[in-house]
């Protein structure tokens, strides 16, 4: 074993602890820890609270690897990891842009919603945004809409794209632009109908519009979130998408927008 500094990253947590809990992990500022804890051996209040779980955990293995197992017997309350293996972990592909980022060189700031965060480097004048998969199950949500952002690159739908977030040289996510602005209000309807046609122009639709993702600007409605978007030539499903653009900037509910299926011609 070896002294450690240990830094809970993200976590993914079982509110009833029926299943493993999941947490991404830092170790010594510069190894990257995937470890899940068996239900039962710690309180829902302690999984949840990085600082008093940090205390409870039981001392690392020292060696090369990147998973590992928390477990407790019957015979020995103590809890100890039960597994330590390196596995090769999923990443980010094809990749399209030439630039890339260690997630290391980023103070990773403000939460803005679930796995997208403000971010601020020495190698970005400005803070920037970031969005990742937290464990790698989730590689696949940004597989999809890193796709999204090559078809509309240069056509001022979206913001910025700047490059891909990588973790020990795998791709777990990637950068956009900053963009300051306020959530769409039934107000900024024609504004969000203009980006949404523009859209349309390059044979994609979002299906998931909602009035959380748009962004009113200076530059006028920006559109975010490309993880469900797809290529299609369905103008009758466009025309819809459309459409349906006044009830959502109306709804007050504070939940995202219905998946708009596309129909078969």
């Amino acid at each position: 074993m070896y002294p450690t500094h240990v830094e809970i990253l993200n976590q993914e947590i079982d509110p009833e602890d029926k299943t493993p809990s999941y947490y991404r992990i830092l170790v010594n500022r510069k190894h990257f820890k995937y470890i899940n804890i068996d239900p039962g051996i710690y309180e829902v209040d302690d999984l949840c609270f990085p600082p008093i779980l940090v205390e409870n955990l039981p001392p690392f293995p020292e060696g090369d690897w990147n998973c590992g197992r928390i477990s407790q017997t019957v015979g020995n309350p103590t809890p100890f990891f039960s597994e330590t293996l390196k596995k090769t972990l999923p990443s980010i592909n094809p990749l399209w842009h030439p630039k890339s980022y260690e997630y290391l060189s980023f103070q990773i700031g403000e939460r803005l919603r679930s796995n997208v965060y403000v971010a601020s480097s020495p190698q970005f004048e400005k803070p920037i945004v970031t969005k990742f998969a937290r464990f790698y199950w989730e590689i696949g949500y940004y597989i999809a809409e890193t796709r999204v952002y090559s078809w509309i690159d240069g056509h001022n739908i979206g913001p910025e794209f700047l490059g891909y977030l990588t973790e020990d040289g795998r791709v777990i996510g990637f950068l956009i632009e900053y963009i300051e602005g306020h959530r769409a209000t039934i107000s900024d309807l024609p504004a969000c109908k203009v980006i949404v046609r523009k859209l349309h122009g390059l044979s994609i639709l979002h299906r998931d519009l909602n009035t959380h993702n748009f962004l009113i600007s200076e530059r006028g409605a920006v559109l975010i979130d490309f993880e469900t978007a797809k290529r299609s030539g369905n103008g009758e499903t466009m025309e819809k998408e459309v459409e349906g653009l006044e009830e959502q900037l109306l709804d007050e509910s504070g939940t995202g927008g219905v998946v708009l299926e596309e129909e078969d011609n």
